[in-house]
């Protein structure tokens, strides 16, 4: 019963939206890939767009394990954003029509209100409360819709893209000339999207556990000018190059802070976490790189435990020219990525139950990954076919070495 009470409100929205656009006033010509949008001026603004994500994954698992062939629903998403009774008011409303199956998750994907108390001409400094991404990791922050390969790198998966409920500073300090953006939050549950079900506080519409929150501090600078198309945070951010006029080279560097509080289901003890992550994005004439460094500890109170897993990755990207008439520029793209875990003999903290986004083993995973992509509207409409070699080395087992083909076909409208 309770989930279908977000899909009422969205038809009851979205059939109060087509009723007033009925007279065109406000309503801007729709634009195919993003999304209907209505200006009311300083008192109101809308934004309606969706996207859709569908897979076909077919595995050949190693030692023994039966191959797989699959399709799924990735992503099917509903947004409203805007802005109300002022402009220094913002909303934002995602829901998701799959149900990703883990625990805390459900399909309210962000609903969150930002108030920005300081604004000038180029800079926005505000207080957003309700349930987003924790802004923790780059490609973790950015657009799930927007991903140069099929799904994020297994090291981005596993200690980043999470979503939580909670209270954020955002910033966005000289966006015109040479931008520093930034991030304070305080949080229910941990940063890390594929921490294993042996930890409490994870899934994004969980409760804190007890009464020490989860915290993050995070911020990018961009040395050679604004690299986020003058956005307040790095989260609308689309991979590639897609500059027709000065693609100059234009990049970021960041870094991120986080504190995690939790609690290990096996053992019982409380743990104590401490992540850094190291990032930068770069483009230049239809090139594009991404490189991430993750580390954490994670220390079991009251027990002998402490776990330093860590990760990174490093992708880079080229967009082809469009060819005479053709609609379809052609994209390729290479990336490395390794997650090195520290499982402990008192703890069961996993980084890689799902979350890397190929298998469930407990252990250390190296994925080398080529992909093709067709981009017949950019992002907004696109076909990528990515392959991917996985080398596993789980504890306490045998090493795998695992071959994954993907097909993944996204839409917005």
């Amino acid at each position: 019963m309770s989930k279908s009470i977000p899909y009422s409100l969205l038809t009851f929205v979205a059939a109060s939206s087509l009723l007033f656009a009925q007279d065109g006033k406000g309503w801007t010509a729709y634009k195919p890939g993003s999304g209907l949008s209505y200006d009311g001026g300083d008192a109101f603004g809308l934004k309606w767009s969706n996207f859709l994500q569908v897979h076909w994954t077919y595995m050949a698992l190693d030692n023994g394990t039966a191959d797989t062939s699959t399709f799924n629903v990735r992503r099917a998403r509903t947004t409203f954003s805007g802005h109300a009774f002022s402009k220094d008011i913002l909303f934002k409303l995602q829901l998701d029509g799959v149900d990703a199956g883990a625990a805390g998750d459900g399909a309210l994907k962000e609903g969150h209100v930002t108030y920005n108390f300081s604004k000038s001409e180029d800079s926005a400094i505000g207080l957003r409360v309700g349930q987003g991404k924790t802004m923790y990791g780059l490609e973790g922050t950015q657009s799930s819709s927007g991903t140069w390969f099929v799904e994020t790198s297994a090291a981005s998966s596993a200690f980043a893209g999470a979503y939580s409920r909670g209270a954020w500073i955002t910033g966005g300090l000289n966006m015109k000339d040479k931008p520093v953006r930034f991030a304070v939050g305080a949080m229910n549950t941990d940063t890390a999207n594929g921490l294993g079900s042996g930890y409490t506080d994870r899934g994004e519409e969980t409760a804190n556990s007890d009464n020490e929150l989860s915290y993050v501090l995070t911020a990018n600078f961009d040395p050679l000018g604004d690299f986020f198309d003058g956005a307040q945070t790095v989260e609308g951010k689309q991979q590639g190059d897609w500059r027709t006029e000065n693609n100059d080279l234009r990049g970021t560097v960041g870094v991120g802070l986080a504190f995690g509080n939790g609690k290990d289901t096996t053992s019982g003890n409380d743990v104590e976490s401490t992540g850094i992550n190291i990032n930068t994005e770069w483009a230049v004439s239809n090139w594009s790189i991404l490189g991430e460094f993750f580390t954490r500890t994670d220390d079991h109170q009251n027990g002998n435990d402490e776990e330093q897993p860590t990760g990174w990755a490093a992708s880079v990207g080229y967009l082809m020219p469009k060819s005479g008439d053709s609609t379809i520029q052609w994209g390729f793209g290479a990336r490395v990525s390794m997650i090195e875990t520290d499982n402990g003999d008192n703890g069961s903290v996993s980084y890689l139950t799902g979350g890397a986004g190929i298998g469930g083993v407990d252990g250390d995973v190296t994925e080398i990954s080529a992909v093709i992509n067709a981009f017949y509207h950019g992002h907004a409409a696109k076909t990528q076919f990515e392959y991917t070699l996985q080398d596993v080395g789980p504890t306490g087992g045998t090493d795998a070495t695992n071959h994954i083909l993907r097909i993944g076909f996204q839409l917005m409208f």
